[in-house]
């Protein structure tokens, strides 16, 4: 059996569509480490926020206790 020709512009059509997945991946690695960051960010001010309280909190109790 004979392999099929191949048409001249297959090369080319292969290297764009490769090349629009290698940028597909590089975009969505972008956008998880963007979301990660942003998730990450989030959880750092909510624990500042909950030390924040707490030290509000122990405070209050440190000198009511002492009163």
């Amino acid at each position: 059996m004979k392999p099929t020709p191949i048409a001249p512009d297959y090369t080319s059509f292969l290297t764009e569509v490769k090349g629009r997945i290698q940028t597909a991946r590089l975009q969505a690695g972008r956008a998880v480490n963007r979301e990660l960051v942003m998730l990450y960010w989030d959880i750092g001010r909510g624990i500042v926020e909950k030390q924040k309280n707490v030290g509000v909190v122990q405070q209050s109790v440190c000198k009511s206790g002492s009163a």
